[in-house]
């Protein structure tokens, strides 16, 4: 994700910059409070920066040094790293970027397909999203990152979501992704697949005793769970619902929605980035992530998942279905499955499905000693899965599932 800050909000706001391999409680995980960041800032980053601009977009920045240069660290970037980098004194009239954003890439806790294909399909996604107006617009490409525009901006938060004209072009832009035609491989759906390679992994092709590594980090519900009883369950689940196979983001949130700003400040096009995760998959994954935050904090993981009256969802998936019609024609909405109500059942089924994948991958990834909270192996595996259980029961006591 990228959040960019200046100096002025950092003020205002007294936000704390912290590693996220710091991270040692669910509670910390407030991006209100905090601004996070990915790994250390490499010591010679003003030069390479400097450097990747003057081999990728001259002009200019060829009489550049380190000096007539201003580069700092963008923080959000939980994967990436992020940079700002602009010339000090910019020609105005340059057809050539006066400043721009570096992503370099970190490692995918996630591979979103083969790994000799997994950037190449990176570098075919971002490029289409850039001319289709979708996401950021990109002036080049390299093998470990990215050279973007640098939009001054801010994050879609809570308090944008009551903005008819914002909320109207976020779940538009939603429907155009979905809609997109994209060449790279349509049977793979990360989530599905990445659950399944996790899942042989914890019980089948490792040497490790899952029961004595959950009782060393007291997974008091992992404990007593049966997860492999459980999975089935969800695979039946998942075929009954029948989400359509579309073009996913798969981390489609606010924190990857920048609304950026116009000539005269006021609100420009909101640009979608982070698209790291996209693939082929279930519509029903997609959504619950957008709707899972809706009327509430960032990455709030509160116990119930789901808004409390569908009347929140409708005119959010009106919005989409609206949008799809003008794409696709009359015919979307002819099939059941791309109706409001079909899609709002769908979306509440699959925020389960995705507590229960989101589990076993953490599963995995903090047995590799990949985890997300490096401090605290099995914390969040052990959060997601309690609260798989209790939106599970949500779900059947409201004859949902």
């Amino acid at each position: 994700m990228s959040v960019d800050i200046n100096a002025n909000s950092i003020m205002e706001t007294k936000k704390e910059s912290k590693n996220v391999e710091d991270i040692t409680s669910i509670e910390e995980l407030d991006f209100d409070k905090m601004d996070l960041y990915k790994g250390e800032t490499p010591v010679d980053i003003n030069d390479q920066c400097l450097q990747l601009c003057k081999d990728y977009l001259s002009g200019e920045w060829i009489q550049q040094t380190v000096d007539t240069i201003t580069v700092r660290r963008i923080t959000g970037g939980l994967m990436n790293q992020l940079y700002y980098c602009g010339i000090n004194e910019p020609n105005l009239t340059s057809k050539v970027p006066q400043e721009v954003a570096i992503k370099l890439y970190g490692e995918k806790p996630i591979k979103t397909t083969d790994n000799k294909y997994d950037r190449l399909n990176d570098t075919i996604i971002d490029l289409m999203v850039s001319v289709n107006q979708l996401g950021p617009k990109i002036y080049a490409l390299f093998e470990h990152g990215q050279i973007q525009h640098y939009y001054k901006h801010r994050q879609f938060k809570p308090v944008e979501q009551s903005n008819l004209k914002l909320v109207d072009e976020v779940f538009r832009k939603f429907a155009r992704i979905h809609a997109m035609d994209v060449p790279i491989k349509r049977t793979h759906n990360m989530f599905m697949k990445e659950a399944e390679e996790s899942f042989r992994y914890v019980f089948f092709d490792s040497d490790i005793n899952i029961k004595e590594t959950f009782e060393k980090y007291n997974c008091e519900t992992l404990l007593t769970a049966d997860l492999k009883f459980e999975f089935e369950w969800i695979k039946q689940i998942i075929a009954k619902v029948n989400s359509p196979i579309v073009f996913t983001h798969n981390d489609f949130r606010s924190s990857n929605l920048l609304i950026t700003e116009s000539m005269d400040k006021t609100d420009g096009p909101i640009v979608v980035c982070d698209f790291e995760f996209s693939s082929y998959g279930y519509r029903g994954i997609d959504f619950q992530s957008i709707i899972l935050e809706w009327g509430r904090k960032q990455l709030d993981f509160s116990a119930d998942g789901l808004p409390h009256d569908d009347s929140v969802l409708r005119p959010l998936i009106e919005i989409y279905v609206d949008e799809c019609q003008r794409i696709h024609g009359k015919e979307f909405s002819a099939n059941v499955v791309n109706s409001v109500d079909y899609i709002i059942y769908e979306i509440k089924v699959f925020t389960l499905i995705r507590l229960f994948f989101g589990a076993i991958i953490s599963v995995k990834t903090d047995l590799q000693n990949n985890a997300f909270m490096k401090n605290k192996p099995m914390l969040f595996p052990e959060f997601m899965y309690k609260n798989y259980l209790i939106l599970k029961k949500r779900l059947q006591d409201l004859n949902i599932i």
